[in-house]
């Protein structure tokens, strides 16, 4: 499997103790998070209830915690020990946590109608980035929603790469490049969503298997 530099940094306890209080607290933070929300009801449009749903990576299990508060069952898998920690005391019984790598993740195909990826596919580099992909498209019956940051410049990543400085390595895709990203790793793209258009600009990708 691929080694980057995100998979160690948020295995470390004292990342995962502040993760949720750094980017989902105070007037932004909460911002970001109902938009995130709207992201995911999007991305999730003509479905049924009560879904079997993959949420990878959990992390401390925000999204988690939202799709079982909708009534899906939610299966969250995370290769951080420490962030599913946190989240599992913040859960209630919610989620059920497995650890894994998403590049190799423990589950049969067809083990969920659908499997999303949210604040991941930025730290990959391509080739971990097509092997989550794959395992992501095996273990999803109906639909794989894949969430990408932009390639491109918008006034917030500017504020957030060169005044924030944040460390971690981004791997940016330009959108064009996608759909070929896509196919490679067996996945058709349907639609997608923008976050905040303008200003953020997450894309939720909704995809499904090339083979359908």
């Amino acid at each position: 499997m691929t080694s980057y530099k995100a998979k160690d940094h948020y295995q470390q306890e004292e990342i995962a103790a502040a993760y949720d209080a750094e980017r989902f607290r105070g007037l932004r933070g909460r911002s970001v998070d109902w938009l995130e929300r709207r992201l995911l009801d999007k991305a999730m449009e003509g479905l049924e209830a009560r879904l079997q749903v993959l949420d990878l990576p959990v992390g401390t299990g925000r999204m988690a915690r939202y799709l079982t508060s909708k009534g899906h069952h939610v299966v969250g898998s995370d290769i951080s020990l420490a962030m599913m920690e946190v989240g599992e005391k913040l859960s209630e019984g919610g989620a059920v946590l497995v650890r894994g790598d998403g590049e190799a993740l423990p589950f049969a195909d067809d083990s969920f109608d659908v499997a999303m990826c949210f604040r991941l596919l930025v730290h990959l580099p391509e080739e971990a980035r097509l092997n989550v992909l794959r395992e992501l498209g095996r273990v999803a019956r109906e639909r794989v929603i894949a969430v990408y940051q932009p390639h491109r410049l918008a006034l917030w990543w500017l504020f957030y790469g060169l005044l924030l400085r944040r460390r971690l390595p981004r791997y940016f895709v330009p959108p064009g490049d996608l759909p070929d990203e896509f196919a490679k790793a067996g996945l058709r793209l349907v639609r997608s969503h923008t976050l905040l258009r303008g200003v953020f600009m997450e894309q939720a990708y909704v995809l499904e298997s090339a083979r359908s």
